[in-house]
């Protein structure tokens, strides 16, 4: 858990998968362990890269979100995913956080599910980070949210959805 929190997100969501069945363990849970002993094995040479090639004045702060509809198939709740990285025009690519949290709720669309992880991704990473590059480079740092999702990106960029008003409610999102 240490080890995929610190530099290896790629282990983040199914060592905490493993870590959660620890009190109900079954023989499913035996088989999902030792396939993931048989990827730990083949990725160990896997290291996470960052590189920085511009000047300060071109760095902007890039979110990255995503999110599984209805992933966990004992509760059924999605998967917020998150990657915070330091971007830039000539090739600066620089990991700075990333997140991967179970909702707090079943979402009932994708559209839904993705909302919520952006709000995730948003408040708990971006924010602060945005305010700490503010200090350390003495200017304001534009931040740009990658998102997949069609519906998604209308309904952020229109600001409100009859069909999703009840995110408020359910997920703590207004």
């Amino acid at each position: 858990l240490w080890l995929a929190r610190l530099a290896r997100p790629d282990l983040q969501r199914a060592v905490c998968d493993r870590a959660c069945s620890i009190t109900k363990w079954s023989a499913n849970d035996d088989k999902r362990t030792a396939r993931l002993m048989g990827y730990l094995q083949m990725s160990k040479n896997y290291k996470l890269v960052g590189r920085v090639c511009d000047d300060a004045c071109d760095l902007y702060l890039g979110l990255y979100v995503d999110a599984d509809f209805c992933g966990d198939t004992g509760s059924t709740r999605s998967t917020n995913g998150g990657w915070l990285c330091l971007l830039g025009p000539k090739g600066t690519m620089m990991p700075l956080a990333w997140v991967c949290k179970k909702q707090t709720a079943t979402s009932r669309s994708t559209t839904e599910s993705e909302t919520v992880a952006m709000a995730y991704s948003l408040f708990h990473e971006a924010i602060p980070a945005l305010e700490l590059w503010r200090k350390i480079l003495g200017r304001e740092v534009p931040l740009v949210i990658f998102e997949d999702n069609q519906a998604t990106i209308k309904i952020v960029t229109k600001g409100y959805s009859s069909k999703l008003r009840h995110i408020s409610r359910h997920h703590k999102v207004d």
